[in-house]
């Protein structure tokens, strides 16, 4: 009796998460990928899904559409409707299927009624920047180096409201608090960052006045090199 009980209550809770169609809707999305320079981005792929978090599961199950950008960088597919969950268009996702030299972006409408029709427009997608930071006592001080740095991850998130897609900064931005002591190694991080975003560095070395550094990263602007 127990083990039918607990069958049940899992089969009840996997059928929760079973993305649901809406037969008599479907969706038309559009829209044109370009690069930062406003060069046109072809072969990236563009998926619709069934979410309930503005993420594309690895489940292919809850793929309800799929487009590619042509040599334009245009795309434009008919997608499936969900009334069970929400609606994610996924460019370049992380999740599956992606360009590992561009960042990826989610464009979430929660509410329950979905529009018939998603125009991006013209979309710029920024590249991924691999970022260098070296942090080095050179000095043989004994004082403690403190240090912030907040930095954008290669992930874009907007959120449909009132007709269109806003972009949403929650969760988007990484703030990472560190020391380095006279007994520390030498610090060499690794970090992907956003084309186009700021790498914000503070830092304070014993007593000393706080430091603040901002650095526009690009292709050129990617590393960054303290001695202290």
């Amino acid at each position: 009796m127990r083990k039918n009980l607990l069958f049940i209550c899992l089969l009840a809770l996997c059928s929760c998460d079973e993305v649901l169609i809406e037969e008599n809707r479907r969706i038309e999305v559009k829209g044109t990928l370009r690069s930062v320079e406003n060069e046109p981005l072809t072969g990236f792929n563009i998926f619709a899904a069934g979410s309930r978090n503005g993420d594309l599961s690895m489940n292919t199950d809850k793929i309800l559409g799929r487009g590619t950008s042509n040599n334009n960088g245009s795309f434009e597919f008919i997608s499936l409707d969900t009334y069970s969950h929400g609606f994610v268009l996924a460019i370049n996702p992380v999740e599956i299927e992606n360009s590992e030299n561009h960042a990826s972006a989610y464009f979430y409408d929660a509410t329950g009624d979905h529009s018939s029709n998603y125009d991006l427009g013209e979309f710029r997608l920024p590249r991924k920047i691999d970022f260098q930071l070296d942090i080095r006592n050179v000095s043989g001080t004994s004082d403690t180096l403190r240090y912030v740095m907040d930095f954008q991850r290669p992930v874009l998130r907007y959120i449909y409201q009132n007709g269109g897609f806003v972009e949403n900064d929650e969760g988007n931005n990484y703030i990472s608090i560190r020391q380095h002591t006279s007994e520390s190694d030498p610090v060499s991080v690794n970090l992907q960052l956003l084309e186009a975003s700021e790498f914000e560095f503070a830092y304070r070395i014993g007593d000393s006045p706080l430091q603040e550094v901002s650095i526009s990263v690009d292709s050129e602007n990617n590393s960054y090199e303290l001695e202290y």
